[in-house]
């Protein structure tokens, strides 16, 4: 498509916006990813199809969509406040807070994502661009803090000790169930920090 062709998203209606995007992730939530389809979302917004089409190019992009815009700007502004002087509780909050608090009643909507990302490269651009990166940043500059502070070794690339303290929590989500809860969250970092701290 022509760029003069391209839809512009400014021109979209806000509240045909805001219903496409609720329908989607009540869909999602309701019966998982893989029973949303682009008919069910249009008949429970009370759009037609091409509407949606138009600025989504599948059903997995608009409950990604839906379920950034639910999530993004509570997640990030929950990340921008754990700034105290001591790293470890800062951390316990940010991965309890993003964890069970925002991400929440809606982690199944994210391994539905997730799983659909696996064969579909533009969704798994979008959710590594719009969520996973930015979240990823703003811990990795609270990490490099704490490596100046002297409560973090210096030699430890931050991304890595992201993966470190995450791949714990995903692992739980997609691979091996098992309850997500605050005394799960805490031993999730208290085990990071043991490979973190410095020697």
């Amino acid at each position: 498509m022509s760029p003069s062709h391209t839809p512009d998203p400014a021109r979209r209606s806000p509240q045909t916006t805001a219903a496409i995007r609720e329908a989607a992730l009540a869909m999602a939530r309701e019966s998982g990813l893989a029973k949303v389809s682009i008919e069910g979302i249009a008949a429970r917004a009370g759009v037609g199809k091409r509407t949606i089409y138009r600025w989504w190019p599948s059903k997995g992009a608009v409950v990604l969509d839906a379920w950034a815009q639910r999530l993004e700007d509570r997640l990030h502004k929950r990340l921008q406040s754990a700034q105290s002087d001591d790293f470890e509780a800062d951390l316990k909050q940010t991965v309890k807070e993003s964890w069970l608090e925002v991400i929440g009643d809606s982690r199944s909507v994210l391994a539905g994502l997730i799983g659909e990302a696996q064969h579909d490269p533009d969704l798994a651009i979008e959710l590594r661009d719009r969520l996973i990166g930015p979240a990823r940043d703003r811990v990795a500059a609270r990490i490099r803090r704490a490596q100046d502070e002297g409560q973090v070794a210096p030699d430890i690339d931050p991304y890595r000790a992201i993966d470190l303290i995450y791949a714990q929590l995903y692992y739980r989500l997609l691979v091996a169930p098992g309850p997500h809860d605050e005394a799960f969250t805490e031993s999730v970092v208290d085990l990071a920090l043991r490979g973190l701290r410095p020697r």
